[in-house]
């Protein structure tokens, strides 16, 4: 008999946890709609965890507490209310300077002096560090939009894995049922010297191995709850109770439709995108750094006589200054260097772009082959096994077979059952990875509204 743990590392294709995944506002909102528009809150969400919840609860609840969007959320206001600073002139400077001692041009003289300026750069250098600033804001929506996806997209693998385990438990707990009758039975035909030894062996490995299998069910069971209540911010041993199943469906878009929502929808994508324009407003600030920028002063100087009968004098006197740019290496080289960002991020995107493209092809291909295992399993490969079964068995009781062709047909529907949990849990795992991809729910042909990038947090 095949080994649980053999079957799980040789049939389970979804072992490389996802560097890049799944949905953004939108596409949790299409799959979790009956859950998010009825509106509950944490505790009502946190029963239906513990009652038993559907793929729809889990990523409701995971959106509302998931501590990595509330991080990229905080990581979006703080880039809005950089603009604010970089737009802002520079503060003003007030100095004061005072000659406790008489000086030999002013004897018996002291003076004091104040000097208010204030620094203003050339006109245009701040709306240019604005838009730098914007641009950033605007990569810090998308962060955003990529940790509600990453997150959703952690939330829905885990849960499918763990959906895969408890129905693997089930297949495991029949298994063993069946066993020990085969077992009783090899045992007793033996003793009546009807059967053989090799028949008990068989037996008797085949109750040790479903024996291991529940242990380590068990253990993974454990292991993967831990892990998605992690995600969803919960004490690791919180309840999770019994998953509603999330029927396999699938993909009506075709390849090169895919491949186009995934270049204008997939989160890195537009960052490479927004890192182009920022560079390119880089570039243009550069510019502005060859520029001068000025400055403009208030003076107010007093001189007091150390004989206080005698009368003061007080000056007051305008300033104004200016930088001067006369390195012109320096300010070649801002520019050149600004220049080369933008070619790096050019490529980058493109870059960026062809990744997608085969990652689009990779994930829709474990799709449909898990699919076509699907199919295989349930319509074919099953029924057999069990018609097979059921004549082992009567052959087995009547004696015109062995025991041992019994337990092999039953080791091979054990396994087939396996393989098809595994497949539906596949299925759901590389769907989630493919929307990821996208940006958008791939099962039904329902264009996403637009995405907004400047809504504040």
């Amino acid at each position: 008999m095949q080994s649980f743990e053999r079957k799980r590392l040789s049939g389970r294709m979804s072992d490389i946890r996802p560097y890049c995944c799944l949905p953004v506002i939108l596409l949790i909102m299409m799959m979790a709609y009956p859950v998010i528009a009825a509106d509950p809150d944490v505790e009502s969400l946190e029963a239906r965890l513990v009652d038993g919840p559907g793929l729809a609860d889990v990523v409701a609840y995971a959106y509302r507490t998931g501590t990595r969007i509330t991080a990229a959320k905080a990581g979006w206001r703080e880039a809005l209310e950089r603009k604010r600073v970089a737009e802002a002139y520079p503060d003003p400077r007030l100095t004061a300077t005072y000659w406790p001692d008489s000086v030999p041009d002013d004897l018996f003289m002291r003076k004091y002096e104040l000097m208010l300026s204030q620094e203003i750069p050339f006109p245009g250098k701040l709306g240019a560090a604005g838009e730098v600033t914007r641009i950033e804001a605007r990569a810090g929506r998308i962060n955003l939009d990529r940790a509600v996806r990453d997150t959703v997209t952690a939330v829905r693998e885990s849960y499918h894995e763990l959906a895969y385990i408890r129905s693997a438990k089930r297949i495991a707990e029949q298994n063993r049922k069946l066993i020990d009758e085969l077992r009783a039975l090899s045992e007793t035909t033996y003793a009546k010297e009807r059967g053989t030894l090799l028949d008990v062996l068989k037996a008797q490995s085949q109750a040790a191995q479903n024996g291991y299998d529940a242990l380590l069910l068990g253990e993974l069971e454990e292991t993967e709850a831990a892990r998605l209540n992690s995600l969803l911010d919960r004490e690791p041993r919180a309840t999770i109770g019994p998953l509603s199943e999330d029927p396999p469906q699938p993909v009506v878009f075709t390849i090169e439709e895919l491949y186009s929502q995934s270049e204008k929808n997939r989160e890195e994508v537009r960052l490479a995108q927004a890192e182009i324009d920022k560079a390119k407003a880089e570039e243009k600030m550069a510019r502005y750094e060859s520029y001068p920028d000025f400055m403009v002063g208030l003076l107010y100087e007093s001189t007091q006589p150390e004989d206080l009968r005698a009368s003061r004098e007080d000056m007051v006197g305008v300033q104004f200054g200016l930088t001067l740019p006369l390195w012109y290496n320096k300010n070649a080289g801002r520019r050149a260097a600004a220049g080369a960002a933008v070619a790096k991020a050019e490529a980058m995107t493109r870059a960026e772009v062809n990744d997608t493209r085969a990652m689009v092809r990779e994930t829709l291909f474990r799709l449909q082959n898990a699919h076509r295992l699907i199919v295989l399993y349930k319509d074919q490969l099953i029924p057999q096994a069990y018609r097979s079964m059921e004549t082992a068995e009567i052959w087995a009781r009547q004696g015109s077979g062995s025991l041992s062709n019994y337990l092999e047909a039953q080791s091979v529907w054990y396994n087939f059952q396996l393989a098809l949990a595994r497949a539906k849990a596949d299925h759901g795992i590389f769907l989630a990875r493919l929307e990821s991809l996208t940006g958008q729910g791939l099962t039904r042909k329902e264009p996403p509204a637009a995405k907004s990038e400047e809504v504040s947090p």
